[in-house]
């Protein structure tokens, strides 16, 4: 079986997930990690150079040493300039220096469907009386919804990434999401909404050994950033 769902030539909604840092809502950024030292053994931390961006807890990093591999779990909010990364215990070891690359957008695949559904809360404002029966209001609150229905493998890491957000929702776990739509003719990206946002009513079913099915909600608050579409 392939380890990728294959997708589309790029003529479908595509949605992109990054788990964020407890209390940050700004948008991730990809980070190359190197570890000049070996990672032992059972280890529960790892020693890097200074990081250039922050890493949110619970995201798999991936370390190579150009003779294996080693995919390690962070148990704690890595934020720019720490030196020391927070791990569940390593399966194995891996000796020597090693690199790890954190790519914050990663695709959801298996995606069938998505609509964009943006609420506006409303208060009466009564300030004067309209012979019509109008009413003088003030939008007070406003959020966002992205439902979410995917059939994939259940090793995809942009899934792993969502699943965790759900289970810590109590926590303050958030996820960052970029949504596109299908590009209009001679466009390569489609008009979009991206921001922080909750993982909500996560529904997942297992359809085979590798396959399940998975429905969600990502739940924005305030006004998504809108992003245009482009040649690029």
């Amino acid at each position: 079986m392939s380890k990728t769902f294959q997708v589309g030539a790029g003529n479908k909604v595509k949605l992109y997930v990054a788990l964020l840092p407890l209390g940050d809502r700004t948008e991730p950024e990809d980070v190359s990690i190197t570890s000049a030292s070996g990672i032992t053994s059972a280890a529960t931390s790892v020693t890097v150079t200074a990081l250039t961006g922050a890493i949110a807890g619970g995201t798999p990093l991936l370390f190579d040493n150009e003779t294996d591999t080693l995919l390690v779990y962070l148990t704690k909010d890595a934020k720019v300039g720490d030196t020391t990364l927070t791990i569940e215990p390593a399966t194995s070891a891996l000796t020597g220096s090693s690199t790890a690359e954190y790519v914050a957008k990663l695709r959801l695949l298996g995606g069938t469907q998505l609509n964009a559904n943006i609420n506006s809360d409303r208060t009466d404002v009564l300030v004067f009386e309209d012979l019509l029966g109008y009413k003088d209001g003030a939008v007070t609150g406003q959020s966002w919804e992205l439902p979410w229905t995917a059939n994939l493998l259940s090793s995809d890491e942009a899934f792993r990434r969502v699943f965790f957000a759900a289970s810590q929702a109590v926590s303050g776990r958030e996820v960052y999401v970029w949504q596109e739509d299908a590009p209009p003719a001679g466009f390569a990206v489609g008009d979009g909404l991206k921001g922080a946002t909750v993982v909500m009513n996560l529904q997942k079913n297992l359809t085979s050994t590798a396959i399940l099915t998975l429905t969600c909600a990502f739940q924005g608050q305030g006004s998504p950033t809108i992003t245009r579409y482009s040649l690029t």
